[in-house]
């Protein structure tokens, strides 16, 4: 996973201001060196307007305000655990509203135990980040689980570790806070490895949209423009101006994570021939490897469908492996083109092969 660096850190701090994150510190971190680390951190986040609730497991907080105290953070000691009840929240609550980062103990030995989740929820909390202290950040067939929505976690399949951890954690996003982030806090550096990247270093369980592939809007042209220029100049995609993607815009689509754009399709149909063309098919280089060209080429060929179409087809003089040997796609003549594309084609001067399979 690339290392943030600071143009990616701050595309999310509009994102981030404002919002409320409780953060859950295991027992065994609370004498840990990563702890200060961690507490450095999440005091940048207080200072870009993040807020803040900074719970210990167990009963005892003492440790993690002095801590706090330490890294000259803006925190507030709560006397009393979150196993006491509703008057902990209000006084969680008070803290909050002047501006400081209440530090208080869960007194349960759980993770998710029930107080702290209580007044997450009644607090509206935007994410519970759960900094763990014996690398139990849940794996599939033994690779990472960067995301799943919490809909997906009962019916997950493969050899799952700490699955139970995922079900708890599904759980809490059903009680109201759309993402639950499972990270290993002897990792340094983990909360900004995973808040301010897209794919993140631990497992987050969320049940919002953080995935998606929408159709292109009029004012994300310039992002696409600029996000395909590289491909671009080294002659593997078409050029392409802001008058002639605006033309079609509704035959383009991006795929978004936690709502930035990291890549694009077009599907131009050919209504006569009943076919249709796979154009502008593009990755950002730091999120290739992770499935995603091939899920937006099967989000083309089911866009094709409800189209009407029956054939798809593809262009590409670089790209020969992908859709051939990856993509399993059939190599086809120039003669099968719709006419019209095949005259555009011969113009370009571009030795184009042609890629395409049958729709069912």
């Amino acid at each position: 996973m690339p290392v943030p660096n600071v143009r990616s850190v701050l595309e999310y701090v509009p994102y981030f201001r404002g919002k409320l994150f409780v953060v859950h510190v295991a027992q065994d971190l609370l004498n840990s060196e990563e702890l200060v680390d961690a507490l450095l951190d999440l005091d940048v986040l207080h200072e870009i307007g993040v807020r803040l609730i900074l719970v210990a497991e167990g009963s005892d907080a003492s440790r993690l305000y002095a801590e706090t105290r330490v890294c000259e953070m803006r925190s507030a000691a709560v006397e009393a655990p979150l196993s006491a009840g509703e008057l902990v929240i209000g006084r969680v609550e008070e803290i909050l509203n002047r501006r400081q980062i209440p530090v208080v103990a869960s007194g349960c030995d759980q993770t998710f135990d029930e107080g702290t989740v209580r007044m997450a929820s009644a607090l509206k909390a935007n994410k519970f980040i759960a900094l763990l202290d014996d690398e139990r950040v849940p794996t599939r067939d033994k690779a990472p689980i960067h995301a799943i929505l919490e809909s997906e976690v009962a019916d997950i399949r493969g050899e799952i570790s700490y699955k139970e951890l995922l079900l708890e954690a599904a759980e809490v996003c059903r009680r109201g806070i759309q993402r639950v982030h499972l990270l290993d806090g002897r990792n340094r550096g983990v909360l900004v490895d995973e808040l301010f990247s897209e794919e993140g270093v631990g497992t987050m369980v969320h049940s919002d949209s953080y995935r998606e592939i929408r159709p292109l809007h009029e004012e994300d042209i310039p992002e696409l423009l600029s996000m395909i220029a590289r491909s671009v100049i080294q002659d593997q995609l078409v050029d392409r101006s802001y008058e002639d993607i605006h033309e079609r815009l509704k035959d383009y689509y991006v795929l978004t994570l936690d709502d930035s754009i990291i890549g694009c399709v077009a599907v131009y149909p050919y209504p006569e021939q009943k076919s249709a063309e796979l154009g502008c098919l593009y990755i950002k280089q730091s999120h290739e490897g992770h499935g995603y060209g091939k899920a937006l080429c099967s989000f083309a060929e089911q866009k094709a469908r409800e189209l009407g179409m029956h054939f798809i087809f593809a262009l590409s003089q670089s790209a020969v492996y992908y859709f051939r040997d990856r993509l399993h796609y059939a190599e086809y003549s120039r003669d099968t083109l719709p006419s019209h594309r095949r005259m555009v084609l011969e113009l370009s001067g571009r030795h184009s092969g042609v890629f395409g399979r049958e729709l069912d």
